[in-house]
């Protein structure tokens, strides 16, 4: 690995490892370099001190057989396969890394050899591929990317390969390239075909696909599951079916080349800027090929009723807490909840400020609050501080009445939180006033917890909704 000091007195490295792993050596500039390797961490003593921005090259000889999920050897249908499945801190099971997201190196270079019966795919884009004498063939894979531990890919079998040609600017084209089990082929070809319609729609919600140069792809594996490495997401094989019900899956992992890839969170405890985006991703795209109603559908669909914790993970070692529904589900309503809050075009200027400003870096829920503010023009410290870092929602009860005033109807909204868990959410609520002369909406702006409204519509007030679009998360009661 090349070495980057970021200090002026650099004499250690400190690298995460698991102690399955046996380290052999390590050399540095054709010297052995003393180390120890012991709970999950390997310190290198370099051969002297080096100062900021300096560059070398270190060496680590290892062997052993990964433990846990991050490194797999299995099959499928008597077929060997090897594969990758990065969750955090699961990188440091097969190779020494800062196994930390906001540590990206600058490039990588994996290089795979195998029996040439299989195929070996991963990250970037593959530069050259040969035959050895021995029976194997060699995999070089380039990415000239910034790239974290846990999105390295390693995905081997005998795949059967599809490409399909995503046009970026009308004369240059980015390859889509499959690899799938042969028994697939035929199913994984309709099913993923739907990939370069939802390319083009992140595209123009989000900005470019950020590692353009390079390749995006799916591999197929034998994990009940999926994850989004970089420009080459992992799918169950389970879930290839020739059919669509696994589209939201597609759009998911498609998104996280934005969020969470090119933009990486500075620690575990904001992974909702990874899942949240990415799961609201897919109501985006139910939107711009459904409209407005799949889109609310996806959104109710997503609302499991009660969300343990705060959307920031206190605890980011708990897998538990950072792959909850709290951090998919719950953040994408956060991010659903602002969009209504900002309006769409200022929400939609957000996001694409957002990428545009942290690719290929890392950023934090305060970062994406500031690029919000910047475009709204106003402070949403308090629309982060109850949906980010606070818990649970809003209960709303509500009566209304109506008095005669000239020739209009004044109507009297009251408003009264009464949840238990927190004082009160501020929040503007949409209120639908339904009368004898047509529809009016209002928006009520409640910042206590008791509060009540005056609205004058013209002819005689029927009906009265609160929120009748969705767009807050919360329980609500109509007294009579």
């Amino acid at each position: 690995m090349n070495v980057f000091a970021t200090s002026n007195d650099l004499k250690v490295i400190s690298l995460d490892m698991s102690e399955n792993l046996t380290v052999i050596s390590v050399r540095s500039a054709d010297k052995n370099l003393g180390f120890t390797h012991q709970g999950n961490h390997l310190n290198i003593t370099l051969a002297h001190r080096y100062r900021m921005s300096s560059q070398f090259e270190v060496t680590v000889e290892y062997k052993g057989s990964p433990s846990g999920n991050g490194f797999v050897f299995g099959e499928h249908q008597s077929v060997p396969m090897i594969y990758s499945y990065g969750l955090p801190f699961t990188a440091q099971q097969w190779f020494p890394c800062k196994d930390v997201p906001d540590d990206k190196a600058d490039s990588a270079d994996i290089t795979i050899t195998v029996p040439t019966s299989l195929y070996a795919a991963s990250n970037g884009k593959l530069t050259r591929e040969t035959t050895n004498s021995d029976g194997t063939k060699t995999f070089y894979w380039q990415v000239r990317y910034p790239i974290y531990p846990d999105v390295i890919s390693i995905a081997v079998t005998n795949y059967t390969a599809f490409t399909l040609p995503y046009d970026y600017s009308g004369s240059e084209t980015m390859p889509m390239t499959f690899y799938v089990f042969p028994e697939d082929l035929e199913k994984a070809q309709k099913q993923f075909a739907i990939l370069l319609e939802m390319m083009k729609h992140h595209v123009a919600a989000f900005g470019e696909y950020p590692f353009i140069k390079e390749k995006y792809g799916v591999a197929e594996f034998a994990k009940h599951s999926f994850r989004e490495h970089q420009t080459l997401p992992s799918f169950a094989a389970h879930l290839i079916t020739g059919g669509h019900e696994s589209d939201w899956i597609l759009a998911h992992e498609l998104a996280h080349q934005w969020f969470g890839n090119s933009i990486t969170v500075k620690n575990w405890s904001h992974v909702w800027l990874n899942e949240g985006f990415a799961t609201y991703a897919y109501a985006l795209w139910k939107e711009a090929v459904g409209g407005k109603e799949e889109y609310l559908s996806v959104m109710r669909s997503l609302d499991k009723d009660e969300f343990v914790g705060s959307v920031f993970v206190k605890n980011p070692t708990s897998a538990d807490e950072l792959f909850s529904e709290t951090t998919f589900q719950k953040g994408a309503w956060v991010l659903h909840m602002l969009r209504h809050v900002m309006g769409d075009e200022m929400f939609s200027k957000a996001l694409k400020s957002y990428v545009k400003t942290y690719s290929y870096r890392s950023a934090d829920t305060e970062d994406f609050k500031e690029v919000c503010e910047k475009e709204y023009g106003r402070s949403l410290d308090w629309f982060f501080k109850e949906w980010i870092y606070g818990v649970n929602r809003p209960v709303y009860e509500y009566k209304w009445r109506t008095w005669p005033s000239g020739d209009h109807t004044i109507v009297n909204l009251v408003i009264n939180q009464v949840q238990t868990t927190r004082d009160v959410f501020e929040m503007p609520i949409d209120v639908l006033i339904k009368t004898d002369a047509g529809e009016r909406k209002f928006v009520a702006w409640q910042k206590s917890k008791f509060q009540d409204f005056k609205f004058s519509v013209e002819g005689q007030a029927k009906d009265l909704e609160v929120d009748p679009g969705g767009w807050i998360l919360k329980k609500v009661h109509r007294l009579e």
